[in-house]
């Protein structure tokens, strides 16, 4: 799942999923986030910081809290990712990218969470 408020931001990275063959989800923020993660929960989730209505923060907080999602991994997106480390380690974020980041690093992630969620 592809968290961002930002359409661009969804499109690019879904695009970039959808060449290596993953089914993305997208929502417009963390709110839209929480409720489709209610519905169904998706391998890894893939979030910005800054969005309306509930942040990245936020909602990481949130699946963390809830035995159903406490284990989901979460990979954020920031713009100031040095100011932000502490408080992401703090809510529970699995790894967080600074923008801009190599896409390969990305997929790299992506994989490397999905697979250590398989052997769990």
């Amino acid at each position: 799942m592809i968290a961002d408020d930002s359409k661009v931001v969804r499109v690019k990275t879904g695009r970039l999923l959808g060449t290596q063959r993953y089914q993305v989800v997208m929502a417009e923020d963390g709110l839209d986030a929480a409720q489709q993660i209610k519905a169904a929960l998706p391998d890894v989730l893939i979030t910005d910081v800054d969005m309306p209505g509930m942040s990245g923060l936020q909602l990481t907080r949130q699946l963390r809290a809830n035995a159903a999602t406490a284990r989901l991994p979460i990979i954020m997106v920031t713009s100031d990712s040095e100011q932000l480390r502490g408080e992401a380690d703090a809510a529970g974020v699995d790894v967080l990218l600074g923008k801009p980041y190599p896409e390969e690093q990305l997929i790299a992630h992506i994989q490397r969470l999905a697979n250590s969620q398989g052997s769990a």
